[in-house]
């Protein structure tokens, strides 16, 4: 299980709320199972000679986990009858040399109650409308178990989902960047159209300071001016996920944000989103940290310095990592 997860700076012993793993072969026996002596992250499958490995099965009770992970964005969140959002990295186990590998298909296919919502910030396995909301049962694909682990998962009936598809303007290739100007005009006769599937996902225990219209139409200019900043999109479909939770007590701490591969969660303290209220500096202030998380998923997520990738999920970032990572 992970102890780091990308772009974060601390360890997090996820290991510590996986209960009841079990093994099995392809004729179902069970096959023993060891935790690592050292204390890491690990446990050892002891199948025989004449054994092939078919499952792996385990647990999360994620009340337990979120109460004891201090840092609330570093948890997963579940609330009775309302809402689940889970990390990837915060769930999923691998097995070596999996996390290493670059190109390894995965299918996650993620089961709720057939009154529930389900939005996957993973590109679906099969066919579908975009913005077609999924209810029970939805299944995406990931290149690789880092693209899994950096994926999210949210459901339930208290959340709100918006899908904006955003169409984008591309630069011709022979413009300059010496050339070009933000004058709507020069745009205009100088981009083509393109489309982005992007979703916004908010789940707020504060509706009174957190206007989701408000919040959604930030995040999508954020977007809409990373594209035509960069002049590329690197992935099909882009989420937005915010979350603002009553605090579990004293001891847990929120308000910081994460950047993933195609979605960013950002956790807002209690109390302190956005209204109709909201000075101009307040506004400026939350559309930053939208746009700077965004922009992660170019910056390290697809252009990484040294250490960066393939990621180490037992061992927090080094220094040079870190760095690079935030002056962006």
């Amino acid at each position: 299980m992970p102890r780091s997860v990308p772009s974060g700076y601390a360890l997090e012993f996820y290991d510590s709320y996986v209960d009841n793993l079990t093994a099995k072969s392809s004729v179902g026996s069970l096959i023993t199972v060891k935790k690592d002596s050292t204390s890491g992250p690990r446990w050892t499958l002891e199948c025989a000679s004449n054994e092939t490995l078919s499952t792996i099965s385990y647990s999360i009770n994620l009340t337990k986990h979120e109460q004891g992970i201090l840092s609330g964005y570093d948890a997963s969140k579940i609330r009775q009858n309302r809402y689940i959002g889970i990390l990837g990295y915060s769930i999923f186990g691998y097995l070596e040399p999996m996390d290493q590998v670059e190109n390894l298909p995965l299918i996650l296919i993620v089961q709720s109650l057939p009154e529930w919502s389900i939005h996957l910030t993973l590109p679906p396995t099969t066919n579908r409308i975009p913005g077609q909301q999924t209810y029970g049962t939805v299944s995406g694909i990931a290149k690789n178990y880092y693209h899994l682990a950096d994926t999210q998962v949210f459901m339930g009936p208290s959340m709100n989902v918006t899908y904006i598809p955003i169409s984008y303007d591309e630069l011709y290739q022979q413009k300059t960047k010496s050339q070009l100007s933000f004058d709507q005009t020069l745009i205009e006769q100088n981009y083509i159209q393109r489309s982005l599937s992007f979703y916004v996902v908010v789940y707020t225990e504060d509706t009174d300071n957190l206007d989701v219209d408000m919040a959604t139409n930030l995040s999508v200019q954020a977007m809409k001016n990373l594209l035509l900043y960069y002049n590329n999109v690197p992935f099909p479909l882009y989420t937005v996920a915010m979350e603002m939770t009553k605090p579990l007590d004293d001891k847990h701490s929120y308000g910081i944000s994460m950047e993933h591969l195609n979605s960013c969660t950002i956790n807002i303290e209690y109390g302190s989103g956005i209204n109709k209220n909201s000075t101009k500096d307040q506004i400026r202030i939350f559309q930053y940290n939208l746009a700077h998380h965004i922009q992660h998923a170019w910056l390290p997520k697809r252009l990484f310095s040294k250490f960066y990738y393939p990621f180490i999920f037992e061992l927090t970032p080094v220094i040079d990592t870190i760095w690079f990572n935030e002056v962006c």
